[in-house]
């Protein structure tokens, strides 16, 4: 009981809620144009914030399939060079939020959290570890968003 309660929790964090707004609320209606733009004085676009967390999820996920990917020797190696996006707003949209669902779907099964890494702990430190930098960031991109003046999107936002 108390391991499914604790999957939700973690698990919700890749999509956000209850505690926060959603990634699918904080990407809402934006243009490619405004989701590449960097506010004065804020180093990064929405778009590379995504981007850098799509990395890090991707990272994650061949890490569960046992596939060993390489980890950047420094930080900067998990963002995209400044002034480059990776391919199509729309396509990096649509393939974070595919992916922070898989990455949900493995926080909420407990058999897969309890399955022992490479270093012998249980995939529910990685998974939870991982979780709070999705949210970090989530955190960015709505303040970038506000720093653009586009916050709150059309749908709503947590503006409280």
């Amino acid at each position: 009981m108390v391991s499914e309660i604790f999957g939700k929790a973690v698990g919700n964090l890749y999509l956000g809620g209850p505690a926060n707004v959603s990634w699918q609320r904080a990407l809402e209606n934006l243009s490619a144009g405004d989701a590449g733009r960097v506010p004065d004085p804020l180093p990064h676009s929405v778009a590379q914030v995504v981007a850098h967390v799509q990395f890090w999820q991707v990272h994650l996920l061949e890490t569960i399939a046992g596939q060993n990917p390489p980890t950047p020797e420094h930080a900067s190696g998990g963002w995209p060079p400044p002034g480059d996006l990776p391919g199509d707003w729309e396509a990096l949209r649509e393939t974070f939020l595919r992916n922070a669902g898989k990455l949900r779907a493995h926080a909420r099964d407990p058999g897969l959290a309890a399955t022992p890494d490479r270093q012998g702990l249980p995939y529910a430190a990685l998974l939870t570890s991982y979780a709070g930098h999705n949210v970090y960031h989530l955190g960015q991109v709505v303040t970038i968003r506000q720093a653009l003046g586009l916050w709150p999107p059309l749908g709503g936002g947590d503006t409280w």
